[in-house]
C-alpha cells in the first residue's frame, strides 16, 4: 500500500484526485485525524462490500464523520447510518417503496410542470442565465411540491429555498466535525435554524396526513409505507430523516450533474443537436407530456447524462469504517481505519475507457455520449450512485427529474452558448468551496427560444 499525505482543503476530498494518480488505486491519508484507505476499482470495492453488515464487529459499516453535531443536523435513523443487517434491509424495503417505478412514474407529472416551469421563466429572460440557479431552483422546487408535497404560498417559497440551501451547506462546514456537541448549535446557528425549519415542515405535513390521509407526494408513501403483512413501519423520526435524506440526494446531487451537463453540451454543439433531434421525434411520436415508455425512449439524452457522470460524478465517493482487519487487493486495512470508495478515480481506470494521456476524462476531448450506445464501447466501471446495498435510493428519482429537464430544455430552446466562452487550451475551472462538481461561474449561457 502506497502511503499519500495529508488531504485538506476546501471539501474535504478535494486533493484526493491529484494523490489517486500519483500513488494508485490503494493508498493511504488522513483526514480530520483519521487514516483513510482510498480504493478504486470495482472489483476492489465489490471485494469490501462483502464485508458489509458483518455480524460481531466484523467488516465493515458506515458511519458519521462527526456524531455530535451532524447527527443533529442530518438525522441519524436514516438509511445512510444503519449498520445492523435486519435493520437496515427492514429500513431500505420501507424508503424503497418510495422509489419504485410505479411511484417514481406517479411522481412525473409533478415533476414535468416543475420542469416547465422553470425553463418558460429561463425564455422570458432577454438575459444571461446562470443555469446552475436555474437546477438549485428546479429541484428545490421538485423539494417542496413532490418529495415533502407542502402547500406554500408563493412567498414563502424563497423561505423553503433559503433554507434547504443553508441546510446543505452547512453540513459541509468542518466546524461539524468537532468531537463534542457544538452548545447552542440548533439556535445560534443558520445551519441549525434551517434544520429546525425543515423539520417543522415535515412534522405539520406528517399532522396532515395524519388527519387527510395518504396523497402522491414521496413523503405520504415514506409514511403509509408498511412491510408485507403490515405489521412494521416507519417511526416519525425515520420518515422525518430519510425524507431529509431524499432532499439533500434529489437537489444538491441532480443540480450538480445538470449544472456539469450544460457545461458539457455547451462545449460539444453536436452533441446538443442530436439530442435536440431526438426529442423532436420522440414528441412527434408521443405528444408534449411525459411518461415511463417516452422516458425510455430518450436513450441518446440518457447517454449524456451517464457520460456527464463517468466525467464528473457529484461526489468524490463514499466512507466506510473497518471494524475489524479486512484485506484488498492483497493490501491490509487495519480495524479501526476508514475506506474511501474513490469513484473518479474508478471510472479513471476504466480499462473500456482508459487513454494513456488522460483524454477519456478531459471535458472536451473525452465527453462521447455515443460510447453508452454499444456494448463494444459501454464503460464497464461505473458507479456514480454507488455500490452494494447502500446504493443510492434515490437514484430513480434523480435519473427522472433530471432526463425530464434536458427533455424539455431540447425541445423548447434552439441554441444557447456560453457568456463566457472558454478558451479550448483552457482546462474547465470547477468551484472549490464545495464538496459537489460545481462549474466556476456556475455556467453562465444565452439561450434562444424553438
Amino acid at each position: 500500500m502506497r502511503l499519500g499525505c495529508p488531504f485538506i482543503d476546501y471539501g474535504p476530498f478535494s486533493k484526493l484526485a491529484k494523490l489517486s494518480r500519483k500513488y494508485g488505486k490503494i493508498f493511504k491519508s488522513y483526514a480530520f485525524g483519521y487514516p483513510i484507505v482510498s480504493v478504486s476499482g470495482v472489483d476492489n470495492v465489490k471485494s469490501l462490500l462483502k464485508n458489509e453488515f458483518q455480524t460481531d464487529a466484523k467488516g465493515i459499516g458506515t458511519f458519521m464523520l462527526g456524531k455530535h453535531n451532524i447527527g443533529s443536523i442530518f438525522g441519524e435513523d436514516m438509511l445512510l447510518y444503519e449498520n445492523d443487517a435486519e435493520k437496515h434491509g427492514v429500513l431500505r424495503r420501507l424508503v424503497g417503496s418510495a422509489m419504485t417505478p410505479a411511484a417514481i412514474g406517479a411522481a412525473i407529472p409533478s415533476i414535468q410542470d416543475a420542469a416547465r416551469l422553470q425553463i418558460d421563466e429561463m425564455l422570458k429572460t432577454k438575459s444571461p442565465i446562470k443555469m446552475e440557479d436555474v437546477f438549485q431552483s428546479y429541484t428545490l422546487d421538485i423539494a417542496w411540491k413532490q418529495i415533502l408535497g407542502l402547500d406554500l404560498k408563493e412567498e414563502d417559497v424563497p423561505n423553503f429555498h433559503t433554507a434547504v440551501k443553508d441546510w446543505t451547506a452547512g453540513l459541509m462546514s468542518p466546524l461539524l466535525l468537532m468531537p463534542i456537541k457544538i452548545p447552542g448549535l440548533m439556535r445560534f446557528t443558520k445551519v441549525g435554524r434551517a434544520r429546525k425549519y425543515l423539520g417543522t415542515k415535515i412534522e405539520e405535513k406528517i399532522d396532515k396526513l395524519e388527519r387527510d390521509g395518504p396523497d402522491s407526494s414521496t413523503l405520504s408513501k415514506l409514511y403509509f409505507a408498511t412491510d408485507d403483512d403490515g405489521s412494521t413501519k416507519l417511526t416519525r423520526d425515520q420518515v422525518i430523516h430519510n425524507a431529509l435524506l431524499l432532499i439533500f440526494a434529489g437537489t444538491e446531487t441532480s443540480a450538480s450533474t445538470l449544472t456539469c451537463a450544460s457545461l458539457f453540451l455547451a462545449l460539444h454543439p453536436d452533441v446538443w443537436e442530436r439530442v435536440r433531434a431526438e426529442q423532436n421525434d420522440i414528441r412527434s411520436r408521443y405528444g408534449d407530456d411525459f411518461n415511463q415508455e417516452v422516458l425510455n425512449e430518450s436513450v441518446y439524452l440518457d447517454a449524456v447524462i451517464k457520460e456527464t457522470l463517468r466525467l464528473q460524478p457529484p461526489e468524490m465517493g463514499e466512507l466506510r469504517a473497518v471494524k475489524n482487519t479486512v484485506v484488498v487487493d492483497g493490501n491490509q486495512v487495519p480495524k479501526g481505519w476508514c475506506v474511501l470508495f474513490n469513484v473518479k478515480q474508478t471510472h479513471y481506470n476504466d480499462p473500456s475507457t482508459y487513454e494513456e494521456d488522460g483524454s477519456h476524462m478531459d471535458h472536451r476531448k473525452g465527453f462521447r455520449p455515443e460510447r453508452w450506445m454499444s456494448e463494444s464501447t459501454k464503460p464497464m466501471e461505473w458507479m456514480p450512485f454507488g455500490e452494494g446495498r447502500r446504493r443510492c435510493i434515490g437514484e430513480r428519482l434523480a435519473m427522472t427529474e433530471m432526463k425530464i429537464f434536458l427533455a424539455i430544455f431540447a425541445r423548447k430552446v434552439a441554441k444557447y452558448e456560453l457568456v463566457n466562452n472558454i478558451d479550448q487550451s483552457l482546462a474547465v475551472q470547477w468551484q472549490t468551496d464545495t464538496t459537489l462538481a460545481r462549474p466556476a461561474g456556475g455556467v453562465e449561457c444565452t439561450l434562444v427560444s424553438a
